[in-house]
């Protein structure tokens, strides 16, 4: 591992593949980490040069060049999800640790051989899961985790907005955003996945309604965990009407919350709700952003405990897959 050093501080090295806007983002928060440095950026877009100066990097539009010219540790991946699979590999053949945006890949088949390059090459790989970080997602958690409501045995999430964003760029292709499960709810999937445990099964309804992009943009999912738990996952990205909301229901009581916004609702059975507002959450969290970094760093540098890896991020890909073939076929379908 080439590492820079500061004084006695070791800095992990970061080349940024894919320099849109939330990588840009990522390495903006990584700039400010005594541990850490992004020292180069590569983006087929030349306008993101002025991007990367901003941070002090050495801009490329060829990511392969970047790496072989540059002594880098590790990487943030950015790029569209369904480019996912090369630089990944590149970066593994390499020697670098890769930090991957969400969602992981458009195939459970891209996802493993990514996973597996990343094993048999030894370094670290870790895909952005970062929903689970949120305010009332992360509370939400902790309350589960606490075991005062008992276990959970179902959950209900709800997204719905009008998206323009996904209706020109990359975003309308299909071959690289994969569809609106996995560039969006992916999310809602991995942090359904965190409550419940593995999954077992998918039956799944979606359409088209605009016809703006080249896959769906409604879609209804039931899902079966392997726990015997049930899911309902409900999304639209072309609802004028927009709405979020989780329900979560346990064994000895149950949680209600807003996701992004409002407030967290949780009680026992026959007691009065306790009530956190997301503007208390947010005192007691940190950046979410920021957060999944610091685990990303820390596993890198003293082999702590990731927040998620590669296998969260192959199996949100994996609930998708299976909605996908379940709406193909008409039929529930097993998660690959």
């Amino acid at each position: 591992m080439l590492l820079a050093h500061a004084g006695q501080m070791e800095k992990l090295r970061f080349g940024v593949i894919g320099f849109g806007g939330m990588a840009e983002a990522l390495a903006q928060r990584l700039q400010q980490f005594d541990d850490a440095t992004v020292v180069a950026a590569a983006d087929t877009n030349p306008d993101r040069k002025v991007a990367a100066d901003a941070l002090h990097a050495t801009f490329y539009t060829d990511y392969e060049q970047m790496l072989r010219q540059e002594e880098l540790d590790a990487v943030v991946i950015g790029t569209p999800c369904g480019l996912h699979l090369e630089p990944t590999l590149a970066a593994a053949q390499a020697g670098l640790h890769i930090f991957l945006e969400k969602p992981m890949e458009i195939s459970v088949e891209r996802c493993d051989r990514m996973n597996r390059a990343a094993q048999e090459a030894g370094v670290k790989l870790m895909v952005g899961q970062v929903l689970r970080l949120f305010p009332l997602f992360q509370k939400s958690l902790d309350i589960l985790a606490s075991g005062e409501i008992g276990k959970p045995r179902a959950i209900a999430a709800t997204r719905f907005g009008y998206a323009p964003i996904f209706h020109s760029g990359w975003r309308v292709k299909k071959e690289l955003a994969g569809g609106m499960l996995l560039e969006t709810n992916v999310h809602e999937l991995d942090y359904m996945r965190a409550v419940m445990g593995e999954p077992k099964q998918v039956y799944a309804r979606t359409l088209n309604l605009l016809g703006k992009m080249e896959y769906e943009d409604v879609a209804y999912l039931v899902i079966e965990f392997q726990n015997g738990g049930i899911g309902d996952l409900e999304a639209s990205l072309s609802a004028a009407v927009g709405e979020y909301r989780v329900h979560i229901i346990c064994e000895g009581g149950a949680i209600a919350h807003g996701g992004f916004g409002g407030t967290l609702r949780w009680a026992r059975f026959g007691e009065e709700p306790q009530v956190v507002t997301v503007e208390e959450a947010q005192q007691q969290y940190p950046d979410p952003y920021t957060r999944e970094l610091r685990s990303f760093v820390d596993w890198v540098l003293h082999d702590q405990p990731p927040l998620f890896t590669g296998w969260d991020g192959r199996q949100a890909v994996a609930m998708c897959e299976a909605a996908y073939l379940s709406h193909e076929r008409g039929v529930p379908v097993a998660v690959p």
